[in-house]
């Protein structure tokens, strides 16, 4: 994999220049030093994030990179000199973060750097992906064909991504109101018919007592509350950063009940995806492992993608290791075992992206239309439960009356 190498060398001149270079490693950027007519006398790792990037300006993701890729394989089909590509993006584009990256990639290309090693120095901007696919529609000649192909896999994600956002959106706006409603109801309306029942010396039932104790706790030790929240949040978050940690996140999240079946769906169909893209644009398929174990997000997988690439170092083939995962189903390796025996794993693979694509979008229509009836259900039964409770003394004050 390139990586970005600082350097301190000497020129024929005899003086003392510094720079940055990409390279597989220290003793390759050495020897590319020395083709440029440089002494190396220092080779160290550089620092792999371009400081040119912003971190407050809006982030990049696949809705921003879809017409990017789009614009600049039509210009540089027209015949449009890449410095000259990249000169017009930058001016044309409304994304801060996305201008910064592509006006320091154009200055990477006057210093001599290839288009794939500019884009690794903004791995925030662009995913390795994207570096990957362009440094092979370089050497094949074909660049303007691979980021129509890119254009194409950002437009696909972003699709999938919304159809998921979208479906959620309506639930989680039920769930906020409802846990807003009951918070209303035990902080602004229980504590004056608190009032109200002790002043009149009555046996409040269970339930009544249940919901007012509530309301008490609510008001007084809401902060207890808030923190225990913000305490799990933070410990799920740091127990995921470890890799035995995401590790159980993750498996956990596959063996939700109704969930599970969606997200190893939605996993299968990106490595796919991904595989299939970069198998067909000439990357090399150990390389191609490489950029889908990040673009999967699933360290299971990871694992997995990583017995795969082992297993191809070997002579071996790739169905096996995936399916000892338990991500992949059967069917999905059979197809995968075939593509690899008649020569067309990008087809398979792309036919796999496909067919589950669509799954991903079935299952997410039939999930929210399950979802939201018994968010419905469950929330009013739960504001039904404390009008009840509220209402049972009054109706006994009532009939102690009469």
């Amino acid at each position: 994999m390139t990586r970005i190498y600082d350097y301190r060398a000497r020129n024929h001149q005899g003086r003392i220049v510094r720079g940055s270079i990409g390279a597989e490693s220290a003793g390759a950027a050495a020897s590319l030093l020395r083709n440029k007519r440089l002494f190396a006398l220092e080779v160290t790792p550089g620092q792999q994030k371009s400081l040119g990037v912003n971190l407050l300006a809006p982030g990049v993701g696949a809705k921003e990179l879809a017409p990017f890729c789009r614009q600049f394989a039509a210009m540089i089909g027209s015949g449009v000199p890449i410095l000259q590509c990249l000169d017009i993006l930058a001016r044309q584009n409304d994304n801060k973060t996305l201008v910064q990256a592509v006006k320091g990639m154009a200055a990477m290309l006057e210093k001599g750097r290839s288009l794939a090693e500019a884009a690794r120095l903004y791995p925030g901007v662009f995913p390795r992906i994207f570096a990957s696919m362009l440094e092979a529609g370089e050497i094949s000649g074909t660049l303007d064909r691979v980021l129509e192909r890119l254009a194409e896999h950002f437009e696909k994600e972003h699709d999938l991504r919304e159809k998921v956002k979208s479906a959620m959106t309506y639930p989680a706006t039920v769930l906020a109101a409802a846990v807003l409603a009951v918070a209303a109801l035990l902080v602004f309306v229980l504590p004056s018919f608190t009032a109200m029942l002790a002043g009149n010396n009555l046996e409040l039932p269970a339930a009544t007592r249940l919901v007012l104790k509530a309301s008490v706790d609510v008001r007084h030790y809401w902060y207890l509350f808030a923190g225990t929240v913000v305490a799990f949040g933070l410990a799920c978050k740091k127990l995921s950063a470890t890799s035995k940690g995401r590790l159980v996140t993750d498996n956990l999240l596959m063996r939700l009940p109704v969930f599970g079946a969606l997200i190893k769906r939605i996993i299968i169909a990106r490595f796919a995806r991904t595989l299939a893209l970069l198998l067909s644009s000439g990357v090399p398929l150990l390389q191609s492992f490489d950029v889908v174990k990040k673009v999967v997000a699933n360290s299971i997988v990871e694992r997995a993608i990583a017995k795969a690439a082992d297993c191809v170092q070997r002579g071996e083939g790739i169905a096996q290791p995936l399916q000892q995962s338990g991500v992949f189903p059967p069917m999905v390796t059979s197809m995968i075992s075939i593509g690899e025996e008649t020569g067309a794993l990008d087809a398979m693979l792309e036919k796999l992206a496909v067919y589950y694509e669509r799954e991903v979008e079935d299952k997410v229509a039939r999930l929210s239309s399950v979802i939201e009836p018994v968010l419905i259900v469950v929330l009013g039964g739960v504001v039904g439960f404390i009008v009840i409770a509220i209402m049972l003394p009054m109706f006994s004050a009532i009939s102690s009356i009469e």
